[in-house]
């Protein structure tokens, strides 16, 4: 059996330096990629770019010190990239049609009775396009955190006790890693949506020059 490393301020803000240079690098990869025409690909890809953009903003509130904030914005993150998948390989036309309208209130209604995350999981798991090594570490994700990021999104006990036990390198370490694991996802999501296969050439470089940042997925 190996024992875990301890982490201490020192590796941590190493981590967050690797994360930035990582976080960077993605950002410019996917400035030049386009979907493939059609309204599915379109709006998989915006929740793919969403995905990001809450992950950017948890670097930022992590390196302000602001840790709850940001680990309440992991939930958004994961739940925008299974999104994503969802759009792309299981939801019907219908949905592709609601959460591709303009922002009225009458769309945004409709738009809010759609799957939760749970059955957008179980409805990738029977997708026949849906890859399944990627949904089984989607469905992984969520049975390891989901209790503690909705902790942290409706002000729970996680959070509540942090605020006087403190947040100690190690936490914040684990939640960096796991953000970083999504962002490679979303990463590939969007590469896939471009219909170029040479896009996940880079794809495949991110995993080996930042795997220090990334965990180790199964």
């Amino acid at each position: 059996m190996t024992t875990r490393p301890h982490i201490d301020g020192e590796r941590l803000t190493a981590l967050l330096a690797t994360t930035e240079a990582f976080q960077k690098a993605v950002h410019a990869h996917v400035s030049n990629l386009i979907p493939v025409e059609g309204q599915r690909c379109l709006v998989a890809f915006q929740a793919g770019h969403l995905s990001l953009q809450h992950a950017t903003g948890a670097l930022v509130l992590i390196g302000k010190g602001l840790f709850p904030s940001a680990y309440s914005l992991m939930r958004p993150q994961y739940e925008s990239l299974v999104r994503g998948i969802w759009l792309l390989h299981a939801a019907s036309d219908t949905w592709i049609e609601k959460l591709g309208e303009p922002l009225t209130l009458e769309n945004a209604k409709r738009a809010n009775e759609g799957p939760m995350l749970a059955d957008m999981l179980k409805e990738l798991e029977r997708s026949s396009s849906a890859p399944g090594p990627i949904v089984e570490q989607l469905k992984e994700f969520r049975d390891v955190t989901w209790k503690a990021l909705n902790s942290y999104a409706h002000g729970g006990l996680h959070p509540l006790s942090r605020t006087l036990a403190g947040y100690p390198s190690q936490l914040t370490y684990d939640v960096v890693r796991n953000s970083n694991a999504v962002v490679a996802l979303a990463a590939q999501l969007l590469s896939i949506l471009s219909g170029d296969p040479r896009n996940m050439e880079p794809v495949r470089r991110f995993h080996n020059e930042y795997r220090g940042c990334l965990p180790i997925l199964h």
